[in-house]
């Protein structure tokens, strides 16, 4: 219900946030143009409809205009004010005869475009409705704001008219009702068709969406029906309101107040039927109807509040339905397309999949799984116990009890269980090599079944084997050569002593200078060579496991002492200092092998002089913890040779390795001593290491593993320093 024509029936509009600002730009866009006008004469005709259905003095059952302002401002934006005020000064003339129009008309048409305005921008940027209505958040948002929007306008307006004089006072009351019933009525009838079904359209027509904006429809109860039925449930939908209103307003037997409640019907049946899509529809087209059919059929003003009041509970009603339904269908929609997605990627995995139930009763199952197990269909799994189907037996043909399944720890204890290798069973009575996984389905906090995922591991099996088979015969290929390298070392170094002997003989005879010459170089390179096979022979030893370690009580400080007295010959032969530096609380007597010990520290101190130059080589061992009977002792022997640069630092205890391949040419030796002393080290228990910096010198590190002797051995220790110079 609104005021009378002289009230000024000019309404106004509502902004989307976030409105393309071509919208404001220097040159006009065409289609923004044409918008404009459009909107400038649907507001003059629906205001002409008002004055053309108007049969009662003062007032009229509602406002048009306001429905398509509001859903404007809604869906295209605030820009839209300006144009209320052109179309109610262009109504006013055309529509009122108002050649002249006054302060207070001018007022209220700000008043009813600014209230909706700011209506629509609380819909829109404060509670974040969607304009389309998709669901009972967004109607119920938007008739709270419609309410209150057309009350505080009808209030404000007919509170401006009281005061020019066009109201008397005992009249406000009666004229600010009808105004805001006219308004609301207007608002949940129109504003929401609009916003369902031309503003998407608008929208994309003025640029301000890339796509079409859609509301999803309620097909889901429509979609297993045949389209000849669907065509014919249209037509009856449609042709149901003027049936009703003929009921209500045209049948002379019928004419009662009690029929109003007849229009709920139609609207029912859209709604349920077709959602907010059809809801909308409907209430849009009864609206009219029922203008039309009072302009044919006037009823007293006492009826006529009583309809307006039915009107919006149906108009209420109707979207609320309509909204319920869209957001099932919606939901529903979404469900489909989640299980869809989730069922596609079940039947696109090459890995089987099933679904226990609390029982262990197959309750799904995807096709890998049917393939792998030779069945057809999924019928043949549901409802199966799995285990019987297809664990039922070991690999040994011993019987499987389900008991002790570990598939259905999951459902037991709910926790996942894997088994790495396992049997399947087909039904054809086959069987093959498969990896399980099981998983608990939780819901609610409550174990309800487990999901099993498993896959052929038949191939990789085939692969382990043969991998296994050339990791066998690699080994046995390499203690082969082990041993042949050591035998030949063995038999080539029986011959070599004997060369080596002969020659120290030749040389205690008269030779002439000539043959002593050749005589010393002869015997320098079987010296040579000897080194050689030994380091070849120990090597072979150690890759063929052969090398034993003895385990024997030895007096470590004259070990020690020993070795460094057997380098100090090398070491004066380059004029190079050699220092010795013992702890005195590491003990005199340990169990261990000295040979091994006297092999690490020869190779250790015979690389630090080949490396250096000048200046002094340190052997230093310290205890680095003695407990429950074992002693590690910590050695390092330091040089002030030439370095190892960091990047070749761990290359250095490889065999055949060496920091710089001209060093062999210089230096001379194989790479093997310092690989040699890592193997020995490690099987002493410790580890072994390097810090250098080239150009200033090594520091080799390593550790070794002993015991105590059973019976303490006579206490006896050295000094902590023995100097041993050249």
């Amino acid at each position: 219900m609104t005021l009378r024509a002289e009230s000024g029936n000019s309404r106004g509009s509502r902004s989307l946030p976030g409105v393309s600002a071509s919208f404001f730009a220097p040159v006009p866009n065409p289609r923004h143009l044409l918008l404009g006008f459009g909107f400038v004469f649907f507001f003059m005709v629906l205001d002409r409809s008002t004055v053309a259905f108007q049969m009662w003095d003062g007032i009229s059952a509602w406002y048009p205009p306001t429905g398509l302002a509001m859903a404007v401002f809604i869906g295209l934006g605030v820009w839209f004010v300006p144009l209320v005020l052109v179309g109610g000064a262009i109504s006013g003339v055309l529509n009122y005869n108002q050649m002249s129009l006054s302060v207070s008309y001018w007022f209220v048409n700000l008043l009813f475009a600014v209230g909706y305005a700011a209506g629509a921008v609380v819909l829109r940027r404060v509670l974040r409705s969607d304009s389309r209505l998709r669901c009972l958040r967004d109607v119920v948002q938007f008739v709270c704001v419609a309410f209150f929007s057309s009350l505080g306008v009808a209030v404000v307006g007919s509170t401006v008219y009281l005061w020019v004089g066009s109201l008397r006072p005992e009249q406000f009351t009666r004229a600010a009702l009808n105004w805001w019933v006219g308004d609301l009525s207007s608002l949940v009838s129109i504003t929401p068709f609009l916003l369902v079904h031309v503003n998407p359209w608008l929208r994309q027509f003025a640029g301000l969406s890339s796509v079409s904006e859609q509301i999803p429809r309620a097909k889901s109860r429509r979609e297993g029906l045949p389209r000849i039925r669907r065509s014919l449930e249209s037509v009856l939908q449609v042709l149901s309101v003027p049936f009703t209103l003929w009921i209500v307003f045209g049948w002379d037997l019928a004419r009662s107040s009690e029929l109003f409640y007849l229009l709920f019907l139609p609207i029912l049946w859209m709604a349920v039927r077709r959602g907010v899509y059809g809801a909308t529809t409907g209430i849009l087209v009864l609206n009219f109807g029922v203008m039309l059919s009072l302009w044919l059929s006037p009823i007293n003003l006492q009826r006529l509040g009583l309809l307006q009041f039915v009107l919006l509970i149906v108009c209420l009603t109707g979207l609320i339905l309509g909204s319920l339904i869209s957001e099932r269908t919606e939901t529903q929609r979404k469900a489909e397309e989640s299980e869809e997605r989730v069922r596609l990627l079940l039947d696109s995995t090459g890995e089987a999949i099933y679904g226990l139930d609390k029982r262990g009763r197959c309750n799904f199952s995807n096709p890998a799984c049917l393939r792998l197990l030779g069945y057809d269909r999924m019928e043949d799994l549901i409802g199966k116990n799995m285990h019987r189907l297809m664990h039922h037996t070991r690999a040994d043909g011993t019987p499987y009890p389900m008991e002790e399944c570990r598939l259905y720890e999951a459902i037991k204890s709910g926790q996942p269980s894997y088994i790495p290798d396992d049997l399947a069973w087909r039904s054809d009575g086959t069987n093959f090599p498969v990896e399980y996984r099981s998983h608990p389905i939780l819901r609610g906090g409550r174990i309800s079944g487990a999901v099993v995922t498993f896959a052929d591991i038949t191939e990789r099996k085939l692969a382990e084997m043969a991998l296994l088979r050339a990791k066998e015969a690699a080994e046995s290929a390499n203690r082969a050569k082990s041993e042949f390298l050591a035998n030949m070392s063995h038999e080539i170094r029986t011959p070599m002593n004997g060369i080596i002997g002969m020659t120290d003989l030749a040389l205690d005879t008269d030779l002439s200078p000539e043959q002593r010459e050749y005589l010393e170089l002869v015997k320098h390179s079987a010296d040579s060579l000897l080194r050689l096979l030994n380091d070849i022979l120990d090597f072979s030893k150690i890759e063929a496991g052969k090398l034993d370690f003895e385990a024997i009580e030895f007096p470590f400080h004259e070990t020690v002492s020993d070795t460094l007295k057997i380098m100090v010959f090398r070491a004066r032969q380059k004029n190079i200092c050699l220092i010795e530096c013992i702890a005195p609380e590491i003990p005199s007597i340990l169990v261990g092998d000295p040979t091994r010990l006297r092999q690490i520290l020869v190779n250790l101190i015979g690389n630090a002089v080949k490396f250096t130059e000048q200046g002094e080589i340190s052997v230093s061992a310290d205890l680095e913890s003695s407990e429950d009977g074992r002693v590690v002792v910590h050695f390092r022997v330091r040089d002030s040779g030439i370095g190892i640069p960091p990047e070749k630092q761990s290359l250095i205890f490889e065999a055949f390795a060496q920091a710089d391949g001209s060093t062999t040419r210089k230096h001379g030796g194989t790479g093997l001593g310092l690989a040699i002393s890592s193997r020995l080290v490690q099987m002493m228990g410790g580890k072994i290491w390097v810090e250098s910096e080239p150009g200033h010198g090594s520091t080799f590190h390593f550790t070794g593993n002993f015991e105590r002797p059973p019976v303490a051995a006579s206490s006896h220790t050295q000094n902590s320093t023995q100097g041993v110079s050249t």
